[in-house]
């Protein structure tokens, strides 16, 4: 318990709120679904009750969430004097409570990016805002970038999310901002197949990676692809898994078995440049080195690639269907509980 001075009583706080208080001042708002998954998973109906008293109190306020004309739910903001607690804490920087409290037009799509931290984080996933992205690495405060997400293993891929009716103007913005981060990891959620088939037509676009997926399909997969280790568990039926970089730039990994060596192209993020660099990976360029190719991909429809061009890459297709049997095994692995 906190005691904290307020007036004429002392009132105290337990850690599970400041941990609230705390995420209510780094990701703006959450609804009553994403705090009960963070931090009140063991007691559900006490969040109401606890919410209540904290609203009762003054360090959090609400606002009704509207869709289609009908309340679907309630936001919950910190306020002022949440503000001062987790400065006397030394957990904030003395922003103002209206500084980081979205519009009412930004809120569905800042719930919406919030529900990726409260699902991946059980699968070792952070995210780091918006503001505190643009702050960080000298971002014009109007860029469209989300924020970032960050892998188990401390990978980074600064996000976007994009709607189906995106304004074409919109969408040249944020293939320009794209451009400042060619030597970083991009990965873009589409809500809809409009936009989804414009990135991959778009032939102005190119970072370090540039991963594009569905946005109802990306949560299940970066929850199972959370790391290079599960890689590495499956490949293992190929032979000895290392991470080195080919000189050709469309993996970082390679396997050496009984068959040879082979370079991984991992398109399981949807990268495209990844097959961007794999088709110029022709077979001459093949005969001269001398190493195969083991093509990771999303048995699909929407997936197409020339094998019959490139008879020296060998698809490696996985199964969209076996996605939620993996995430145990995938939460064995972020839990340290596989050998």
């Amino acid at each position: 318990m906190i005691p904290i001075e307020d007036g004429r009583v002392i009132k105290n706080l337990t850690e599970r709120d400041i941990q609230l208080l705390q995420d209510l001042y780094q990701y703006q708002v959450l609804n009553i679904k994403q705090i009960r998954k963070l931090h009140f998973s063991n007691s559900e109906k006490y969040v109401y009750k606890r919410l209540f008293q904290l609203k009762r109190e003054g360090f959090v306020k609400s606002r009704p969430l509207v869709s289609g004309g009908q309340k679907v739910g309630a936001g919950y903001f910190i306020t002022e004097k949440g503000l001062r607690i987790l400065e006397e804490q030394g957990l904030s920087n003395k922003r103002r409570a209206r500084d980081i409290t979205p519009s009412s037009k930004r809120i569905p799509s800042v719930i919406e990016r919030n529900e990726l931290y409260t699902q991946l984080l059980p699968f070792g996933w952070t995210l780091i805002n918006s503001r505190d992205y643009k702050k960080a690495n000298a971002i014009n405060r109007g860029a469209l970038v989300s924020g970032a997400l960050v892998r188990q293993d401390g990978k980074e891929y600064v996000l976007y999310i994009l709607e189906n009716n995106i304004r074409e103007q919109t969408f040249h913005k944020v293939c320009r901002e794209i451009k400042m981060f060619r030597d970083r990891n991009v990965l873009i959620l589409c809500k809809g197949q409009v936009v989804y088939e414009k990135l991959w037509e778009s032939e102005d676009l190119y970072a370090k990676e540039l991963n594009i997926l569905p946005f109802h399909l990306g949560m299940p997969i970066m929850q199972w692809l959370n790391s290079n280790d599960v890689l590495y568990q499956m490949l293992q039926r190929f032979g000895v898994v290392t991470q080195e970089y080919n000189r050709f730039h469309f993996g970082d990994l390679m396997v050496r078995g009984d068959s040879g060596a082979y370079f991984v192209a991992n398109c399981l993020m949807g990268d495209k440049m990844a097959l961007h660099f794999l088709k110029r990976y022709s077979y001459d360029v093949y005969q001269r080195n001398g190493v195969k190719v083991l093509l990771l991909h999303w048995d699909v429809n929407q997936f197409h690639f020339p094998f019959d061009q490139y008879p020296h890459v060998q698809s490696v297709p996985f199964y969209l269907d076996d996605l939620s049997a993996n995430l145990t095994f995938v939460k064995k692995i972020t839990n340290g509980d596989l050998d």
